[in-house]
């Protein structure tokens, strides 16, 4: 079963997500993920690594973030990495404007994948609403950020793993 094992809340800065782009589902995500990896995205973004930002979120193989749900199960989602405003997108990858703004940074530990994106959203959500804020909708992301800390390298050990997981707040008061 999954856990939520941190949660806190920073002000983001401003900035692009920048990747490859797929309409998907959160059934067929997993091929999403395979194009990205099997394609030349990564050897892209790399060229980019004196426009990447942000100091906000730890070493990491990867980011999906998902938007503009149509339903609770399909979704755009860009896997790539941020970059600073302003920054030219190469042709092949794809930008969207990520304003700043109250950010809710969560990891959620589970046995294996499959445990946590069953409940990773119940139990941000949660946490979330228990705390007295509010997710904000009308700005709303959902961001997966694989880390080489929490993730990649529990996983090479056979051990538990965290996703580290970023989406928007209101701003109270």
């Amino acid at each position: 079963m999954a856990v939520l094992k941190k949660i806190i809340y920073k002000q983001a800065d401003e900035r692009l997500m920048l990747g490859m782009f797929e309409e998907t589902s959160f059934q067929n995500g997993g091929k999403s993920w395979k194009m990205f990896f099997e394609g030349d995205f990564i050897e892209n973004l790399n060229k980019l690594s004196e426009v990447r930002c942000c100091d906000d979120l730890d070493e990491n193989d990867g980011i999906g973030l998902m938007y503009d749900f149509s339903d609770k199960f399909n979704f755009s989602i860009i896997i790539g990495d941020f970059v600073k405003v302003g920054t030219e997108i190469p042709e092949g990858l794809y930008a969207k404007h990520i304003p700043k703004g109250l950010v809710a940074y969560v990891q959620i530990e589970g046995d294996n994948v499959a445990d946590i994106l069953d409940s990773a959203y119940l139990l941000i959500t949660e946490a979330v609403e228990k705390e007295g804020k509010e997710i904000d909708y009308p700005n709303f992301y959902w961001g997966e950020v694989y880390t080489h800390e929490r993730y990649s390298e529990p996983l090479s050990r056979g051990e538990k793993v965290t996703i580290d997981y970023i989406m928007p707040v209101k701003q109270n008061g």
